[in-house]
């Protein structure tokens, strides 16, 4: 099966704010504009690159051991021509290269790592040759200063002379920029003579046969303005350190490519903390690498809530912490600032730092602030903590006033979005590239434009902060907030439904006309809750004929749309973190327990179900549809934990005298109580277990008279069983309620008097069996 990348031809490593780039060779220059060591998103190295005798050697293997690294493999001299000792050779000579090495005898394994501020590289060189090796080894190195979006786009916006000068034991290169104080510091040790010059290091060397040397570099990247002493920055690293251990660790016993799977997918999660700001802001995620290494708001609350069982919250409450002083008390058209409004982005290269551009805080977004609430109910599900509401809880509540004085600039009971920066984000809900939105016709929408999925977000925040504002004692707020989210579900499912289509439209325009396209917004819609209940089954009917969904996941646009190209970036793609979001809605919106299965039933029609994870085989042999959207192995990962022996009925009902049974999972507000140490199940449907039930074995395994035991069939989804945290959580979700009960309020002092751990504690583990 052939491989699949998203940039064939760049190699990445991370750390907090810290980035390296290379190209598929490992190094970096002016072939690859993007490439680079980058802090902060500048450019601290423009050039790096291993030499031998001034020649690159020839690379013969990479690998990214962990999130970090970079690993190369190397041979130089290479063979330049015919001969050599290969096929077809006439003679048995030893062939040399034009400086006398012996051909393919000097073995090179080069590994970059990153840390905070920090670049470290390694390379051990092994003569492999039968006689003694002179040569000279070493590093090419250069900055520029640029902005990682400079870079980006390789047309620089702002520019200053770079000097060099050999200083003692190190390399130093400042930028000359009276804004922008910039230093580079390079050392280098190894065995053998060395030399330091203004753009390399070089080593000497001398090997007999059959020795290894090790080389090393390390590069530093300097701030004046925001220094990072040594004790700080390993205090950073030790907390990082501290959290990664403290994850929730994943066994699939039988189904090691799953296990695979999931553990490194949590490695490369638990590179993003960009370890910045304060201490409770440090765990905070990037929004992604190479080219968003940055802090995004809705970027870092989806991820961080979506894996909340790896670590009851923690980067959700990182998230909102670092929010929450961002929020803004003013208006500042040039940010798009306005009071409560949360930020969209926060960069810290240099464009940002001489307001080339508005994002060192830029607060074009309507997903945002929204996403902060939902991952506040969410962060409180997670932990019962009082605390953790009374933290956060004004930042929630401006975000709610924001919304109804900034956000419904019309006063008809949406929200539209208008940007009044000179350079600011035109399209301002999920999709927030500039053509996201458009006609029928293919034409863009303007401004001011009222999304579905920004209703569907409002919406459900208002349900989220009643149910907060209920535990939190503030009843008759909770009241008006369930009274004014009730009345934007009617609107909506009145205004922007499709009767003939059977789906939801995409937007309002300026002129309140519907605009018309079939989107993969529906699906965001989905999991908010704001769709009409007896509408479901026709909407998730719609959602996965063919032209929207592709076998891998529910296209932003629907392929029947005129403007659909599957090239771009919101027009026809097909986003995983969007079909995430899909899926939950899927489990927890969709009109009756059957309908995902009745979905996938009809999109994955073979004798033969999915695992979670198949070998390049399996997957060759399914020719419609490769990958499919929506399978068990799927449904069983996105199905939050249900506790063994206890149905997800009895976990929400209330408990105690006078408790009062709750009306619908789905809606209502409800954290379930603490339960340490309680086993989980990540569980197929029942009908699906009895399918592939197996009688049960005797004691030591033995088989008993109704048969003998077996594992799972070959092909069908493997049943999770999952060990909860030991910071369990005091609930798993936040439902949406109509009239606010007492049950979170329960959970809530039952928390209290049960706390979690503290972080970092060690890790739960997860098994599959």
């Amino acid at each position: 099966m052939a491989e699949a990348a998203v940039r064939l031809d760049t190699a990445c490593a991370c750390r907090g704010a810290t980035l390296l780039v290379t190209n598929s060779a490992g190094e970096c220059g002016p072939d690859d504009a993007l490439s680079g060591f980058y802090v902060r998103e500048v450019r601290h190295l423009r050039t790096l690159r291993f030499e031998i005798n001034g020649e690159r050697p020839w690379m013969c293997e990479r690998s990214r051991p962990r999130p970090d690294e970079l690993a190369f493999v190397f041979v130089h001299p290479e063979l330049a021509r015919f001969g050599g000792g290969g096929s077809g050779a006439s003679g048995d000579e030893v062939t040399y290269d034009a400086r006398g090495l012996p051909h393919r005898s000097i073995d090179v394994r080069l590994v970059y790592g990153v840390t905070l501020d920090r670049l470290e590289a390694t390379v051990l060189l092994t003569n492999r040759s039968r006689s003694a090796v002179a040569f000279d080894a070493g590093w090419v190195f250069a900055a520029d200063y640029a902005d990682l979006l400079e870079a980006n786009e390789d047309r620089r916006q702002q520019e200053a002379p770079v000097t060099a000068h050999v200083d003692g034991s190190t390399v130093r290169m400042r930028y000359l920029h009276d804004r922008l104080p910039f230093e580079t510091v390079v050392a280098a040790s190894g065995a053998g003579r060395s030399t330091a010059a203004e753009d390399r290091w070089t080593f000497a060397l001398e090997m007999p046969p059959r020795e290894t040397t090790a080389l090393h570099l390390v590069v530093e990247a300097r701030d004046p303005d925001r220094p990072l002493e040594e004790a700080e920055r390993r205090a950073r690293m030790d907390h990082h350190d501290r959290w990664k251990a403290s994850l929730t660790q994943v066994a699939v016993p039988g189904n090691p490519e799953a296990e695979r799977l999931l553990r490194r997918a949590q490695e490369d999660l638990a590179s993003f903390p960009q370890l910045e700001g304060q201490e409770d802001e440090w765990l905070a995620l990037q929004a992604g690498v190479p080219l968003y290494p940055a802090f995004f708001g809705r970027d870092a609350l989806t991820a961080g809530w979506q894996a909340g069982m790896l670590d009851s919250g923690a980067m959700v409450g990182a998230a909102l912490s670092r929010l929450g002083r961002l929020q803004s008390d003013r208006v500042l058209e040039w940010r798009d600032e306005e009071p409560g409004r949360i930020p969209y982005q926060v960069r810290t290269g240099p464009l940002a730092r001489l307001e080339k551009n508005p994002y060192s805080a830029y607060y074009a977004d309507f997903a945002s602030p929204f996403m902060y609430v939902i991952a506040l109910g969410n962060l409180f599900a997670w932990t019962g903590d009082r605390a953790v509401l009374d933290r956060h809880w004004d930042t929630a509540r401006r975000i709610l006033e924001w919304a109804r004085t900034y956000g419904d600039r019309d006063g008809d009971g949406y929200l539209e979005y208008l940007t009044k920066s000179k350079v600011g984000t035109k399209n301002q809900g999920w999709k927030d590239s500039g053509d996201a939105i458009v006609y029928e016709d293919g034409t863009p929408v303007p401004a001011p434009i009222a999304t579905c999925e920004i209703q569907g977000y409002w919406y459900t925040a208002q349900q989220i902060m009643a149910g907060l504002a209920w535990v939190k004692g503030e009843r008759a707020w909770a009241r008006e907030l369930w009274r004014a989210a009730r009345a934007l579900k009617a609107r909506f499912n009145r205004d922007f439904w499709m009767e003939e289509e059977g789906f939801y439209g995409l937007a309002l325009d300026p002129e309140k006309r519907l605009v018309r396209g079939l989107t993969s917004n529906v699906g965001h819609c989905l999991a908010t809750g704001i769709l009409q209940r007896d509408r479901l089954p026709r909407v998730v009917d719609r959602m996965f004929q063919p032209d929207l969904f592709s076998g891998w996941g529910i296209r932003t646009l629907s392929t029947r749309h005129v403007a659909y190209n599957p090239l771009s970036y919101h027009l026809g793609t097909v986003w995983a973190v969007e079909n995430a979001t899909i899926c939950f809605g899927l489990r927890h919106g969709r009109a009756h327990p059957g309908d995902g299965r009745r979905v996938c039933g009809r999109r994955a029609p073979h004798a033969r179900r999915l695992s979670a994870v198949q070998h390049s085989a399996d997957l060759e042999r399914e020719r419609a549809h490769p990958l499919h959207a929506v399978h068990p192995g799927t449904r069983a990962l996105c199905r939050p934990p249900r506790p063994r022996g206890r149905s997800r009925a009895a976990r929400l009902a209330p408990r105690g005298r006078g408790a009062r049974p709750a009306r619908g999972t789905h809606d209502r507000l409800a954290a379930l109580q603490a339960r340490r140490e309680r086993p989980f199940a990540l569980r197929r449907p029942r009908e699906e277990r009895a399918s592939t039930r197996r009688p049960p074995a005797a004691a030591g395994g033995a088989p008993n008279r109704a048969g003998p035991a077996h594992p799972p069939a070959p092909g069908h989804a493997t049943p999770m069983t999952v060990k909860r945290m030991a910071a369990s959580s005091a609930g798993e979700r936040l439902a949406q309620s109509r009239a606010p009960g007492d049950t979170a309020g329960r959970a809530s002092r039952h928390a209290r008097s049960n706390p979690p751990p503290a972080h970092p504690g060690g890790p739960s583990r997860m098994h599959m069996p």
